[in-house]
């Protein structure tokens, strides 16, 4: 999977519930999920570290 997480993400963006059942089965899908999970980690963790999470 190359590319950047939004870029992935954007090939399973749908309105229709059938294709999002056939996704949640599909391996490519559930590597997307831990794709975006770990970026969204990473930020948190640089968020973290600069000090501009804190209120």
């Amino acid at each position: 999977m190359a590319g950047s997480a939004l870029e992935i993400s954007g090939e399973y963006l749908s309105d229709d519930p059938k294709k999002w059942g056939k996704l949640a089965s599909d391996i490519n899908y559930r590597r997307l999920e831990l794709l975006l999970l770990r970026e969204i980690l990473l930020e948190l963790k640089k968020l973290n570290k600069d000090g501009t999470g804190q209120a």
